[in-house]
């Protein structure tokens, strides 16, 4: 028993390292929650996450049009589907 739990502990830190490192909301990720309450909503922080990090990430690839000169690199608007 002791190898699988130091396996567990093992894969929860690297699963909470990657998540700290991509800063990505766990639920985005398909990350079951340890807990009975589970995470809520997705939309929320599906569009924190688009605002806070995607944007910056677009901003700095479209500069490649800019130091090209050309369009090269597009992007559709981020949008959520309508609730159900």
């Amino acid at each position: 028993m002791a190898a699988k739990d130091e396996f567990t502990g093992i894969k929860a830190v690297t699963r909470d390292d990657m998540l700290a490192s991509l800063r990505i909301p766990p639920q985005l990720l398909g990350i079951v929650p340890q807990n009975s309450g589970g995470f809520g909503s997705i939309r929320e922080p599906a569009l924190v996450w688009a605002a806070m990090e995607l944007a910056s990430l677009r901003a700095r690839l479209m500069a490649i049009d800019e130091w090209l000169g050309v369009k090269a690199i597009g992007f559709e608007p981020f949008e959520l589907a309508p609730a159900a």
